[in-house]
């Protein structure tokens, strides 16, 4: 797949939030443009694809969504609408369930005259009967510490206004999360547990300098447009786009708060933690004096920028030693240290303990 086909891609998935797979001859998944926590595809969704000999094709996936296929050159580009973005009032926008098939065929048609700049003559949608594509919500009702500790992960990443450490964590939490169950009715459980993540995304935010009135004023903007949607096909996504908007608030109300210098920094770091081997490299990056950068840095966040990132280092550390089952060694190198002695002190200095001991107590 060309460059300008991916970009192309990139920003039509950017504008309307449709997730798109692009597979070559073989039908093999050669791309994915999609949301952070977009379904993979079954074997019955593959067959359909590979039976796709036409321009285009539509299907209407039985309780599920709907998908269309485009055949490009050698390629087959694929769009499903497991969920859609909705724009409110007062900076609310969210991601919800897709309203209907019209609205989803329209995006089809549109990515279609953005391919070929002709619009196509749509075909009748054919319909498919999916099993056990909905991602069903874990009604595990015995809470476990390794659950709490992937909330409390997932509402620091709130705190810090880092989208990506989020998305990283949410999929922890799926898989660690502590749910519960409130009603045996699927789309009051839904938005049940909906609201009770929306709150719990209130305070992180809170915490992480989001002015109260705000933070609330967009919890109630958020919990009743929960309350007036009819259908939640996707809750893992659902909720997950709720926190999005959090983040994004968050983010604006730091970036207010420090000089661009210092968050630039704080970006710089987060991105390129495991690479950085001194300071000196980061204020290259910014084009400003090191003398400077470590002055500003201290006075505004209260720490060194080798605290900081060293306190990046530990708290990833602490992730992969309680959600994955890496040796020390493995974890020593993805951080960027040169060996597992090197972690290990660092690791023990900060947390008063080794990795050693620390996974034996949180996991």
């Amino acid at each position: 797949m060309n460059n300008d086909l991916q970009k192309i891609l990139q920003l039509f998935h950017n504008a309307t939030n449709l997730n798109l797979y692009i597979f070559d001859q073989k039908y093999k998944l050669v791309k994915q443009i999609t949301t952070p926590l977009a379904p993979h595809f079954s074997e019955q969704i593959l067959q359909q694809i590979k039976k796709s000999k036409d321009d285009i094709n539509l299907f209407l996936i039985t309780n599920h969504s709907s998908l269309g296929i485009i055949k490009y050159q050698k390629l087959k580009i694929v769009g499903w609408n497991t969920n859609f973005t909705i724009s409110g009032k007062n900076n609310l926008s969210r991601k919800a369930p897709l309203l209907g098939y019209k609205q989803f065929s329209s995006l089809i048609k549109l990515l279609y005259f953005t391919l070929f700049n002709s619009w196509p003559k749509l075909p009748s949608p054919q319909k498919l009967i999916l099993t056990g594509a909905n991602i069903s919500i874990n009604d595990n009702s015995h809470p476990t510490y390794e659950g709490y500790l992937a909330e409390r992960e997932l509402m620091s990443a709130i705190a810090k206004g880092n989208l990506d450490l989020f998305n990283q964590r949410f999929r922890s939490f799926i898989m660690h999360g502590n749910f519960g169950s409130f009603s045996q009715n699927k789309l009051r459980n839904a938005k049940d547990l909906a609201i009770s993540a929306t709150t719990l995304y209130t305070r992180a935010a809170v915490y992480g300098g989001l002015p109260v009135t705000e933070a609330y004023e967009l919890s109630d903007q958020i919990i009743k447009q929960i309350e007036q949607d009819k259908t939640i096909l996707n809750y893992y996504e659902y909720s997950r786009a709720i926190g999005e908007i959090f983040i994004n608030h968050v983010y604006r109300t730091k970036r207010t708060n420090l000089t661009s210098v210092v968050y630039q920094a704080q970006e710089y770091i987060a991105a390129n933690f495991s690479k950085i081997n001194n300071v000196n490299e980061i204020a290259k990056h910014l084009k400003i004096s090191t003398s400077y950068l470590q002055h500003l840095f201290k006075k505004e966040t209260d720490k060194s920028l080798i605290q900081y990132i060293n306190e990046e280092k530990i708290n990833q550390a602490k992730h992969k030693l309680i959600f994955s089952n890496k040796t020390i060694e493995e974890i020593a190198y993805e951080l960027g240290y040169s060996n597992q002695s090197q972690l290990s002190t660092n690791f023990k200095k900060t947390t008063g303990t080794t990795p050693i001991a620390f996974r034996k107590q949180y996991k």
